[in-house]
């Protein structure tokens, strides 16, 4: 785990000295573009705690997101996001989900739809909060809570740090699907 974050602090640190000797154009690139984001992405992030891996992969508003806690349990989320208004790099979405968990030979899904809300604080920072859920009543649950900061040293690149809670309960017979993960995450992203 170490090994990851000094690699992610050498790259933030390279990235750093290198758009400030560059940050007129860098800048100009970034402010042309909605969210710093082209059209696809790929991020990758590990919880602090127990350095589980997550892998995001993205194309213009589609995105699918895999977190991969051990050998038997996966949680998977395919979204579709809207816009809802954006104004000089600040914004409101909402989305649609399908969730699911695999654990050992058994596989659950369920529907999911939230807001996500991001503001440029400053020419290179956002702040951002997303949550998205889904209530089946006795039957089960999905709720996923994220908040964090995003660093772009350049218009390509970010370097991010955050928190996320995953919770996703659903009885379905006699099997009972229940995954939570909760806690801190550092990640970086590159965008094309």
């Amino acid at each position: 785990m170490r090994t990851i974050l000094a690699a992610i602090l050498i790259i933030f640190l390279t990235g750093t000295l290198h758009a400030q000797e560059v940050s007129d154009d860098v800048d100009r690139g970034i402010s042309s573009v909605k969210q710093r984001s082209l059209d696809s992405n790929a991020e990758i992030r590990f919880f602090v705690d127990d350095g589980t891996p997550e892998v995001k992969f993205a194309h213009k508003n589609i995105s699918l997101d895999w977190i991969r806690r051990d050998d038997t349990e996966n949680f998977f989320k395919l979204k579709l996001d809207r816009e809802i208004i954006s104004l000089m790099g600040s914004g409101i979405d909402w989305n649609v989900a399908l969730n699911g968990y695999a654990w050992k030979n058994h596989v659950a899904f369920m529907p999911s739809a939230g807001l996500n809300l991001y503001v440029r604080v400053r020419p290179r920072w956002d702040v951002y909060v997303q949550f998205s859920g889904m209530t089946l009543g006795r039957q089960g649950h999905f709720t996923d809570f994220e908040s964090g900061v995003k660093y772009f040293p350049q218009k390509d690149f970010s370097v991010s740090a955050g928190w996320r809670r995953v919770s996703f309960k659903l009885k379905r017979g006699g099997d009972s699907a229940d995954f939570v993960l909760s806690g801190a995450f550092v990640g970086m992203r590159y965008d094309w």
